[in-house]
């Protein structure tokens, strides 16, 4: 099942604290749940706008995009 962006954004709008802040960086970035829950500041880049992932799946790193709204909201 995939959800309306409407649905989305009621869904997110209902968490508060730690969680909505997971929640959107999960969305928002693409993040897998282990990829999330192993995540560090010093992974954030807010001047390149981007959450650099390590290990990720299949033990590689990436970066991928870190969303305005949950950059805005941390830093």
């Amino acid at each position: 099942m995939v959800l309306t962006v409407q649905a989305v954004r009621t869904l997110l709008g209902k968490l508060e604290g730690t969680t909505q802040l997971m929640a959107r960086l999960m969305y928002g970035s693409g993040l897998r749940l282990r990829e999330l829950i192993r995540l560090r500041v010093n992974q954030l880049d807010f001047e390149r706008g981007v959450v650099v992932v390590r290990g990720g799946k299949g033990d590689k790193d990436r970066e991928t995009v870190l969303p305005r709204l949950v950059a805005s909201g941390i830093g």
